[in-house]
């Protein structure tokens, strides 16, 4: 303790009995083996979630074949004259991630599902149940003959062709947009008539009434 005290009342001579700094004692003077290691920077890595990382889901093989009673036509680009012939009222038709195509069906069958398909157009004669359409884009479907029920769900920009006015189709849809039916009027002209996409609601009597929204 006096030791300590001693060297503290020296004042600004404290530092007088420090040993001077040499040039061989400086780090950058020394080589480099003896110099204190530097942590490297790590790579910055890519987020897991960004579109690099994400791998490219490649289109499949195409396929046209029944199996069972299930028509299968699968992963058909560019293919516009596909024709399903020799059709039975118990076989189905599965239609999925066709591009710039066109299938024609002909005869009757059960029913007719659409998926994720683009710029396709799919035209059929009879369905005993429904077409259902879902995830497509820029989608065509003529009804030549009758269909009791046309689904559409999760699609943008799609047209349905009927054979005339009075066909008693029921069409039923869901978080979509652009569908406009098309019909022959009186004078034989085509009418298009857009499906509702808004609607408002109101409180009454408890209870909620719901109406289309007619843009003029």
């Amino acid at each position: 303790m006096s030791g300590l005290l001693s060297a503290l009342n020296k004042g600004s001579d404290i530092t007088s009995g420090l040993k001077k700094v040499t040039n061989d004692m400086k780090t950058k003077n020394r080589p480099v083996e003896e110099r204190s290691s530097v942590v490297p920077a790590t790579a910055a890595k890519e987020p897991s979630g960004s579109a690099a990382a994400k791998k490219v889901v490649s289109r499949g093989p195409p396929k046209l074949a029944l199996e069972g009673t299930k028509w299968c036509i699968e992963n058909q680009d560019g293919n516009k004259s596909i024709v399903i012939e020799n059709t039975e009222t118990r076989q189905t038709v599965y239609i999925y991630r066709c591009n710039n195509s066109v299938i024609q069906i002909k005869g009757k069958v059960n029913s007719i599902a659409v998926d994720d398909c683009l710029k396709t157009a799919v035209v059929f004669e009879n369905a005993l149940s429904s077409i259902e359409v879902v995830n497509c884009k820029s989608l065509e479907v003529q009804v030549t003959g009758k269909v009791p029920t046309v689904a559409i769900d999760k699609t943008s920009g799609i047209q349905v062709y009927f054979p005339d006015a009075n066909v008693e189709t029921e069409i039923v849809s869901s978080k979509s947009d652009s569908m406009n039916i098309l019909f022959p009027g009186p004078d034989k002209e085509l009418v298009e008539l857009p499906v509702p996409e808004q609607y408002k609601t109101h409180i009454k009597n408890f209870k909620l009434h719901t109406e289309t929204v007619a843009h003029v």
